[in-house]
């Protein structure tokens, strides 16, 4: 899970949808939308979701990815560290990085 700075704008929204490569879902406007984007990827034959979300009561936005199966630590390693890197290049800041 990757918990991001601040709040976004439309903007923002749409370039960070657009470096993660997420399908566009949710309206930022709607105080009870929780999922704006989602997005399948493959980790060494695993399927992986990347997800962003917006707490509906605390409007915290986060990067949930998902991994199904169990690819090599070093590859779902590599899948977070390009998903960060897709993030900051979208000009959003990251706040902390946590693994399940």
């Amino acid at each position: 899970m990757i918990i991001l700075t601040g709040s976004l704008s439309h903007f923002t929204l749409d370039q960070l949808r657009s470096a993660l490569g997420l399908g566009a879902v949710g309206r930022l406007g709607d105080d009870w939308d929780e999922l704006f984007g989602e997005a399948k990827r493959t980790v060494s034959g695993a399927s992986a979701n990347v997800e962003l979300w917006r707490d509906v009561d605390s409007h915290v936005w986060r990067i949930d990815v998902e991994v199904a199966g169990d690819p090599p630590d070093s590859d779902v390693q590599s899948l977070l560290t390009a998903v960060r890197a897709e993030v900051e290049a979208a000009g959003v800041q990251i706040a902390s990085v946590f693994r399940r």
